[in-house]
């Protein structure tokens, strides 16, 4: 069982339900236990972790209420939501009502009028971050290409969070600058607009 590797620190002045709680909001929060993923059987995770049963059932309670596990008879407990669509159910916020009454003049209009002069044909497309054509290598992507038309091409899709020998080479590396996150909370975006995205609503 994964809780093996974790246990709740009894000399710490946080209670230990507390601790559970948090500890399971972690795994949510973190993508490890998505939507659906069954939860140890209260008694179980009691003997494993060393607790009594009330400690767990007061930790799961605390969780059903917040509306991230739910328990029914039978089938066992099994997270039901994360805090992502938590958040998303809530209204983002009025950013242009923010703008309107700051001291600050409103962007948008500037952002058009660039948008408008990358495609003037004598300006140079800084915002794209594209290369000049010129300087695009035609005859080594030639190579390329004709080199993968021969093997066999792979039309499934990858994994909802990215393609897991990447997230375990990221995961690898992070923990080389003192940062330990698993493959599986770590998600592939396309790019950093997206990133900001999830966080903004995050």
């Amino acid at each position: 069982m994964e809780l093996m590797n974790w246990k709740p620190n009894k000399s710490s002045a946080v209670p230990l339900h507390k601790q559970i709680t948090d500890f399971i909001k972690g795994k949510i929060t973190n993508g490890e236990w998505t939507i659906g993923y069954k939860l140890p059987p209260q008694r179980t995770l009691a003997k494993v972790i060393e607790v009594n049963r009330s400690t767990i059932v007061a930790a799961y309670e605390e969780l059903a209420a917040e509306g991230l596990i739910e328990g029914k008879g039978g089938s066992g407990t099994r997270v039901v939501n994360n805090t992502w669509n938590l958040l998303a159910t809530s209204p983002p916020p009025d950013w242009s009502s923010y703008v309107q009454s700051g001291i600050h003049k409103p962007n948008l209009p500037t952002i058009q009028e660039i948008n408008q002069a990358e495609f003037i044909p004598d300006i140079i497309r800084l915002g794209t971050g594209e290369l000049s054509p010129e300087l695009f290598p035609m005859a080594s992507m030639k190579k390329v290409y004709e080199a993968l038309s021969a093997k066999n091409i792979s039309y499934g899709y990858e994994e909802p969070k990215g393609l897991l020998p990447l997230r375990q080479e990221i995961s690898s590396y992070l923990k080389t600058i003192g940062i330990h996150a698993s493959p599986s909370s770590i998600l592939i975006v396309s790019g950093a607009l997206q990133a900001l995205q999830l966080i903004s609503v995050g």
